[in-house]
């Protein structure tokens, strides 16, 4: 692998997700990377080996990003309910990015993957259970909510969302549905204490201008 500095890395990875995440892991070749990077097909292959090996290696920077920013979300914000709120506006602003060829590439031609994916995903479990937990401490979340059936089925709503875009009224994107979802899924954990929090922060989800929750 051709040494780049951390921060040369960083910049490369970032460039790179997003095309990715627009044209799918399997329908962006090093050819149309390269040209959309304006840089050689060779250099690509000096620096991540493989076209798989650049996937892995492009999908592992976004995990650790993601846990950086959940680390800073949590030390900025001043209890679980801003705390998840702040979460979910980021899983906005990565899905506007992600297409549904990225999602159908995920799961039928890039099963390789599947593992990491289903160690994060329990290891977002772990977290939201935990996060949960101090919530209902601080007074932001109902202690009476049935967490156990909750948590599971926020889940399963957001896997499905990333698989259903092309059911969607025209006039509905994937964010806003994200949107809908995870305001509904905070809502209904809320109590009168979470909410006047959660109200403070509804206007920086993106549900439309005509959408009301």
């Amino acid at each position: 692998m051709t040494d780049l500095t951390d921060e040369q890395f960083d910049r490369l990875a970032e460039s790179i997700f997003p095309i990715i995440a627009e044209q799918g892991p399997s329908h962006t070749t090093m050819d149309y990377l390269a040209r959309r990077l304006s840089m050689s097909k060779r250099t690509l292959y000096e620096i991540f080996g493989s076209k798989d090996a650049m996937i892995t290696t492009i999908m592992e920077h976004l995990h650790a990003r993601y846990a950086r920013e959940i680390e800073k979300i949590t030390k900025t914000s001043s209890n679980m309910m801003e705390v998840m709120a702040n979460v979910m506006l980021y899983h906005q602003k990565t899905m506007s990015m992600l297409s549904a060829s990225f999602f159908r590439d995920m799961d039928e031609r890039c099963r390789n993957l599947r593992p990491d994916y289903e160690s994060h995903s329990s290891k977002w479990t772990g977290y939201m259970e935990e996060a949960i937990s101090l919530g209902v401490k601080q007074g932001v979340f109902r202690s009476d909510a049935d967490y156990r059936i909750i948590l599971p089925l926020i889940r399963i709503q957001m896997e499905s969302l990333k698989r259903m875009e092309k059911v969607f009224p025209p006039d509905i994107s994937i964010v806003q549905a994200y949107s809908v979802i995870a305001l509904g899924f905070l809502r209904s954990i809320a109590t009168p204490s979470g909410m006047i929090i959660l109200d403070k922060l509804t206007t920086k989800f993106n549900i439309g201008t005509d959408n009301e929750i």
